[in-house]
């Protein structure tokens, strides 16, 4: 894939801003993983916003002392839970709307 595709499908994500600079600083270091990020997310949009977000929210609960790292591995279960929800949620009315 020619990394000028890639940097615009990542512009064309529906994630927030943070979230594409991540994704452009691991382009940069391995474009192999960010292209199997990205058809990832476009497949599951929901639940890699869910981790995505639930990734910075870990990154930044992990430097505070003594507790960080286990309120980190909460904020990232809780995404990760949260995210599952969101697409079952949206593959069942999905599912229901082609039922009628």
């Amino acid at each position: 894939m020619h990394p000028k595709e890639v940097i615009d499908r990542i512009k064309n994500l529906n994630i927030p801003h943070r979230a594409k600079a991540e994704l452009m600083f691991w382009y940069s270091r391995s474009r192999a993983c960010v292209v199997a990020v990205l058809r990832f997310v476009e497949r599951h949009r929901q639940f890699g916003e869910a981790v995505i977000l639930g990734a910075i929210m870990a990154y930044l609960l992990s430097h505070i002392p003594w507790i960080g790292g286990f309120l980190a591995l909460c904020a990232l279960v809780t995404a990760c839970a949260i995210g599952v929800a969101k697409e079952l949620k949206e593959d069942l009315n999905r599912l229901f709307e082609l039922a009628q």
